[in-house]
């Protein structure tokens, strides 16, 4: 039998109110025995003592079911257990039952405060049991108090405590029984509940389940057919720029001149944008694997800042780079290094109107034995709003919305960029004050590569620094 909770829930904490029957067969059998002492042996003291008594027991009843601390209806229901038992045990004396007879009787007790409180509380009743069977022995060794049936010469009625003990026995067993199947119900139906919303759940997410795979089927679709129609622009538009520039080699006026330049410029900027979407498009549709090559990284660095120099020598920034890896030579994907690099020193010149754009490479020693290059792009451009600084690396945040709408482009190339550093096993991030300019910095695993005579240099034994450990 479950023990009942804490005392600080109300006294409606008892939920056994199936065995509060037992309540009942209690106080019917206290005025059943009443009465049949009033009426037959006509012992006013006997209807007093078990009616009395009756009358406390039956207010458990509304005691159990009230709204007051359980603490508190503890304490007064194991009050009144205590009083019933006096009472009956000097009824029984009264009646003149010998120890051996009348010692049964106290049984009930521990059964009822088990069933109606919990069984720490009957297991607490068993030495208040004992306690009251010893007290019986001794009256009747000491003679403290005298039966009163007896004395008047009233003939004792042993046949009818005896069915009477055989009726409150029946009773109780039925009682217990009949709140032993209740449980069962319960139980059963409590299980049936279960597997119905297990059944709900499984089926709910075998439905979720579809539901993602259509919409991941719908985005590859979409992927796709970004894929097939910025393939299919490309191929126009680069004939557009050839045609372009063999115009450009013609005799043009001044304002055909300055209309084939805006012509030039749109055309290079709808080529990029068309090019991210392919790159986006690309990784989006299937998974690559990166490539591992020996390259040099000072000559792959240089390659990206020349690529980059034309449009900073033409807005007047300035290109520094920094190397620092000992043994140029890596083991890694040059091609997508380099993408990545790329794209970062074309966003760095195009948002810095003015100053110095820096590109630095180093290796970095990583703690577990392995070496990764470290790849720093330093501005001094308008810079980015902390609250944008998380979001920064998503497709079309709110950031690339405005940048495009002043600067152009697609909003996917950082987006690119994230992506390609996660398939290679490595990390991005970046730092930036609005106004002050911004640091973008990636970092990719990279290995020595094996030659035939000894070791290769080891790129340039130094921590990560602060920035490339903010991921």
């Amino acid at each position: 039998m479950a023990s009942p909770p804490s005392p600080s829930t109300p006294a409606a904490w008892v939920p056994y109110h199936r065995f509060s029957e037992l309540i009942f067969v209690s106080v019917l059998g206290h005025f059943v025995f009443a009465a049949f002492f009033g009426l037959w042996l006509a012992q006013p003291w006997l209807v007093v003592s078990l009616g009395g008594s009756g009358l406390l027991v039956g207010a458990l009843f509304p005691l159990l079911r009230s709204n007051q601390p359980a603490r508190r209806v503890r304490l007064v229901a194991h009050a009144v257990l205590v009083l019933d038992l006096l009472a009956v045990c000097v009824s029984l004396i009264w009646v003149g039952l010998r120890p051996n007879q009348s010692v049964w009787w106290v049984v009930w007790w521990p059964m009822f405060a088990a069933h109606l409180l919990g069984w720490r509380d009957g297991l607490a009743w068993v030495p208040l049991t004992l306690l009251a069977g010893l007290g019986l022995w001794f009256n009747h060794a000491q003679g403290w108090l005298e039966p009163l049936a007896t004395a008047q010469g009233l003939p004792l009625p042993v046949f009818a405590f005896q069915a009477g003990f055989l009726l409150i026995g029946c009773a109780v067993s039925l009682v217990v029984r009949r709140a032993y199947e209740g449980y069962q119900r319960d139980i059963n139906h409590q299980q049936r509940t279960i597997q119905l919303q297990q059944q709900a759940l499984a089926e709910r997410a075998a439905h979720l389940e579809d539901m993602l795979q259509a919409v991941q089927q719908a985005n590859l679709e979409r992927t796709r057919l970004f894929a097939q129609i910025s393939h299919e622009v490309r191929t126009p538009l680069n004939g557009v720029l050839g045609f372009a520039h063999l115009l450009g080699q013609t005799e043009l006026s001044e304002q055909q001149a300055r209309h084939l330049r805006q012509i030039n410029q749109c055309g290079d900027t709808l080529l990029q944008m068309v090019n991210e979407v392919l790159d986006f498009s690309r990784l989006e549709s299937r998974a690559c694997q990166p490539e591992r090559l020996v390259f040099d990284s000072a000559r792959l660095a240089q390659d990206a800042m020349d690529m980059v120099l034309p449009t900073a020598t033409q807005k007047g920034v300035t290109l520094h780079l920094e190397h620092d890896v000992q043994g140029a030579e890596v083991v890694g994907d040059p091609l997508r290094i380099k993408q990545v690099m790329l794209n970062l020193l074309a966003n760095a010149v195009k948002f810095t109107d003015q100053g110095q754009v820096t590109l630095r490479c180093q290796g970095v020693s990583e703690p577990a034995g392995t070496w990764s290059l470290l790849i720093e792009v330093q501005d001094s451009g308008i810079g980015v709003p902390h609250s944008e600084l998380p979001r920064l690396f998503e497709p079309f945040c709110v950031a690339s919305d405005r940048t495009i709408q002043r600067y152009g482009g697609s909003g996917l190339g950082l987006a690119i960029c994230k992506r390609l550093v996660d398939m290679m096993g490595g990390r991005i991030g970046v730092s930036s004050e609005p106004g002050q300019g911004s640091l973008f910095w990636f970092s990719v695993p990279v290995s020595l590569p094996v030659v035939a005579a000894g070791a290769a240099p080891a790129p340039a034994s130094r921590e990560a620094s602060p920035r490339a450990q903010h991921a």
